[in-house]
């Protein structure tokens, strides 16, 4: 075993290494007893990242086999916002910050063509309350409340937190996708490339909200 690494860890990175395996297999790779073993696999199996295969290997009983399922892919660490933040510093180093702004500006321009179809014909109010839950389905925690200033939409988690730290234009994606599906002014209220705890964005109402 690793220092500081948990059984549980252990075991989904030696299935997900060495593949299909009995809980003996994994006991002994891991230098723990299979009882200890196949606890762990009873509970990964009940989460649905493990699921267990008999296999027939001349008489007597079947021995269960183990193998990782496709949700215990989410379960590792990924680095996909280490790779945008080096992508975009090429770009950035390649064709100046004009050219991530261009970047940016089509990511909006693309999320915004695919679901622009299903609001035609909408209200503003309900084109935004649309465009506002499509972002959330992103896993996006987002809230849109009623303020003084206008309609504030709150994004509490944003997924690129660490690339927008280091490259402000992502915070341009939010605003630009939503005034380009409801015509609406925006202007950022909070920011986390500012250091605020989240990002805010205010929505005015359009004299013909149509």
């Amino acid at each position: 075993m690793i220092a500081g690494r948990s059984t549980r860890m252990e075991v989904l990175e030696l299935l997900r290494r060495k593949g299909r395996s009995s809980a003996e297999s994994i006991a002994n790779d891991l230098g723990v007893t299979p009882n200890a073993v196949r606890q762990h696999l009873t509970n990964l199996e009940r989460e649905g990242l493990v699921v267990s295969q008999p296999e027939r290997s001349g008489r007597g009983r079947p021995s269960l086999l183990f193998a990782l399922t496709e949700r215990a892919d989410s379960v590792f660490p990924k680095r996909y916002g280490q790779l945008a933040t080096m992508v975009l510093q090429e770009v950035q180093e390649m064709g100046g910050p004009d050219a991530l702004d261009e970047v940016f500006a089509r990511v909006a321009a693309r999320h915004a063509n695919a679901i622009e179809k299903d609001l035609v014909g909408l209200e503003f109010d309900e084109k935004l309350r649309r465009v506002v839950a499509w972002i959330g389905r992103a896993g996006t925690l987002v809230e849109q409340t009623e303020s003084p200033e206008g309609i504030k939409v709150t994004i509490h988690n944003c997924p690129f937190r660490n690339t927008a730290l280091k490259f402000p234009q992502v915070c341009t994606i939010t605003p630009q996708l939503i005034s380009r599906l409801t015509s609406a002014a925006i202007s950022q209220s909070d920011s986390i490339h500012r250091r605020d705890p989240y990002c805010s964005f205010v929505v005015q109402r359009p004299t013909h909200p149509h």
